[in-house]
């Protein structure tokens, strides 16, 4: 038996539902809004319901189904239907709610089919996952992301890193997206930054996204950031001395080529997440030149500015000054979409929250990323994947990675 729960707070069900005014109809079919009405404990109750099935398909390894697409039926007499897709299911379902929670358990007889477990590569390590833990210890990843445009890329790096199973995520966006961003934002939290009416990174952001970088334990930058004059300012300004080990993609590392800046003022690890035309700026080469010596730039450049480098492509590179370099063996067309970039910063960094040193996080994205990505090419085919696809398979990727490593050290 396959079992999935859920435990949700009223209040909070009912707060999200006074804030955003589309949430019902983007959670809700039509005919559980009926039933729920004016009653927060029945809106509350569907979400858990949601969120505990979600999590039974997570467990079978199976393609998640989205809020709208779970249903909760009421048949007169007897417990509560799950449909899914429009389609009843064999999933038996209590609800509950009490002292201002709900609560859902939802169970499948069907037996998951039992996969093959992946060869771990030598140098992958996971964080521990404590079973007292709580999230706190996993870790705190604050994201500065998106502009005018450019509002996706915030949140698929914040789920990314929410799923690669960061305890704490909060992603920082301007002013001028926050609304945008917010409602797509549930289990992350959204921050808006001052942006002087601009829509993009401002310096006059910078006090406030280094108050909350004094709380974070992982930076990931630049997703979606664009390339204004103000945002180039306030990055290269924000860059300088930061308090936790962070992760440099897309439009930062734009800018950082174009400025000459020197990453060894951060004074702390950074991974940096260069496609190829990104590491040819970095490198003052050609895209062409890259691919033609994949390790041997990716490595140069690691040793000449103390980073981790993650050349992304197929076979992925690994460079870091003071570690052998570490070649991805995978080779997912599927993962060839626009975001998935973005959910792989967000992972790495997660890794870090998690406590693992920049080169392992980097391994560690990576391997779970293409992992992911498999499951996700194995679902959907190698085309009309999305990066979303990719972000609900990370916890079942890590988890098999993770029981393949048990596996290979109990053989020891």
């Amino acid at each position: 038996m396959v079992v999935g729960v859920d435990v949700t707070v009223v209040d909070r069900i009912a707060a999200a539902l006074q804030r955003h005014p589309r949430f019902a109809q983007r959670i809700y079919t039509e005919g559980e809004q009926r039933y729920a009405a004016a009653k927060p404990e029945r809106w509350a109750s569907r979400w858990a319901a949601k969120e505990a099935v979600k999590k039974l398909y997570g467990s079978m390894g199976e393609r998640m189904p989205a809020y709208k697409d779970i249903e909760v039926v009421r048949r007169r007499g007897g417990p509560p239907q799950v449909h899914v897709r429009g389609e009843p299911t064999d999933i038996a379902l209590s609800l509950t709610h009490d002292g201002g929670l709900a609560i859902a358990v939802a169970a499948n007889q069907i037996r998951r089919h039992r996969r093959e477990l992946p060869v771990p590569p030598a140098d992958l390590v996971l964080a521990e996952r404590p079973e007292d833990g709580h999230k706190g210890t996993f870790g705190r990843v604050l994201v500065v992301a998106g502009s005018k445009g450019f509002t996706g890329a915030p949140r698929l790096a914040a789920m990314g890193a929410a799923r690669g199973g960061a305890g704490l995520v909060e992603v920082c966006v301007p002013e001028a997206i926050h609304s945008i961003v917010a409602t797509g934002c549930l289990e992350v939290m959204p921050t808006p930054l001052p942006d002087a009416g601009t829509g993009v990174l401002h310096p006059d952001a910078l006090p406030t996204v280094r108050e909350r970088l004094g709380a974070a334990d992982a930076l990931v930058i630049g997703p979606g950031l664009g390339r204004a004059p103000e945002t180039e300012s306030a990055l290269l300004q924000l860059l300088v001395g930061l308090p936790c080990p962070a992760v440099v993609d897309a439009d930062a590392l734009n800018i950082v080529a174009a400025s000459g800046f020197d990453l060894k003022v951060a004074d702390q690890a950074v991974v940096v997440t260069p496609h190829p035309t990104e590491m040819a700026r970095l490198a003052g080469t050609d895209t062409k030149a890259v691919q033609a010596d994949r390790v041997g730039t990716a490595e140069r450049y690691a040793q000449e500015h103390g980073v981790v480098v993650v050349l992304k492509g197929a076979e992925t590179v690994v460079a870091a000054s003071d570690h052998p370099t570490h070649i991805d063996t995978h080779h997912v067309v599927a993962l060839a979409t626009g975001g998935t970039g973005d959910v792989l910063a967000g992972l790495i960094g997660s890794m870090l929250a998690q406590g693992l040193t920049a080169y392992e996080a980097a391994i560690a994205g990576v391997t779970v990323h293409a992992q992911a990505g498999l499951m996700v090419q194995a679902r959907r085919g190698r085309a009309g994947a999305l990066a979303s696809d990719v972000i609900d398979s990370l916890p079942a990727a890590q988890e098999l990675l993770r029981q393949a490593l048990e596996a290979a050290t109990a053989r020891r």
